[in-house]
């Protein structure tokens, strides 16, 4: 994938850390893994993605998921701790706001304290639907985005809730837009 990517131009693929899908809090309750299982799988799939993202100048843009649908990764701390232990360079992390409005105290205040690692943004309401109509604070954290430097892509995730989608999708880009 990552060669791929190199030759049309692409700079990284979303990777979640779906290596053994599972959550603590639906059954069975038990991990297919130990924690260290986890993590060294973790560890040993990105060493050699590193290489070839290495090779051909992309990126790994790891996405921590919230505690209902993974155990590996669900916050930025997480994927960071990894990255570090790892000592990856051409590894980063997927920030996805609806995960993060489950899993992190203060989106704003992660991605300040984590901009280094950012590799890619995901936006959606902490419903999974349309940005526009939910709880998230788009006003402040598209403002922390700006003040900390953030220019790579910002990616529209959300499902849309209404009965025009078209338009749904219409109005949450010109939502979006006025904070930009």
């Amino acid at each position: 994938m990552l060669e791929a990517l190199e030759q049309v131009g692409g700079r990284g693929f979303v990777a979640p850390a779906a290596w053994g899908m599972f959550s603590y809090r639906l059954p069975p309750m038990v991990s297919p893994r130990s924690r260290e299982g986890d993590v060294e799988a973790l560890l040993t799939s990105l060493e050699e993605l590193e290489k070839t993202a290495d090779s051909t100048g992309t990126y790994i843009y790891l996405e921590p998921l919230n505690r209902y649908e993974d155990h590996m990764l669900n916050t930025q701390q997480d994927a960071v701790a990894i990255i570090e232990k790892g000592g990856f360079k051409r590894v980063k992390t997927t920030f996805d706001f609806y995960h993060m409005s489950i899993e992190e105290d203060d989106i704003s205040q992660s991605l300040k304290k984590y901009k280094d690692y950012i590799g890619h943004i995901h936006i959606a309401e902490n419903h999974r639907y349309q940005p526009g109509i939910g709880s998230i604070d788009w006003e402040r954290h598209m403002k922390t985005l700006k003040e900390i430097g953030y220019d790579g892509p910002v990616i529209n995730e959300g499902r849309v809730r209404a009965e025009d989608p078209k338009e749904a999708y219409r109005k949450s880009a010109e939502f979006i837009r006025q904070f930009i």
